[in-house]
């Protein structure tokens, strides 16, 4: 994982610009296996997300909660397009479900002693 290149004025942002970071290595790691022949068939890549404001810019919900994605850079909206496309899910999972969250935050005793 490598640190996000831009600076971020909302969490939003901020996970909209992680998605599209995370969809750029989805379709590396899908032309990879593709070029090995290791590819899986009909299988739709899918994100998880505990962030509703950037699901729903991905879901071309633009203006949600009154965020103004016109004030984003172009190349973030990549995901858009995989999306339209058919060619990546995303799905809202709340926080505490969330599996990657141990390597990034601090994990309480009932969550540690949950993921055994």
């Amino acid at each position: 994982m490598k640190k996000q290149q831009t600076i971020s004025h909302s969490t939003t942002k901020a996970e909209y610009i992680s998605l599209s970071d995370a969809s750029k290595e989805i379709l590396w790691f899908q032309q990879l296996l593709k070029e090995t022949n290791s590819e899986v068939p009909g299988n739709v890549p899918t994100l998880y997300n505990d962030n509703k404001g950037s699901i729903d810019l991905a879901h071309f919900n633009i203006n949600h909660n009154g965020f103004k994605a016109k004030h984003m850079d172009i190349k973030f909206h990549f995901i858009l397009d995989l999306i339209k496309n058919q060619k990546l899910e995303l799905f809202y999972v709340s926080t505490h479900l969330m599996a990657a969250d141990f390597l990034t935050k601090v994990v309480g005793k009932t969550i540690f002693l949950r993921s055994k």
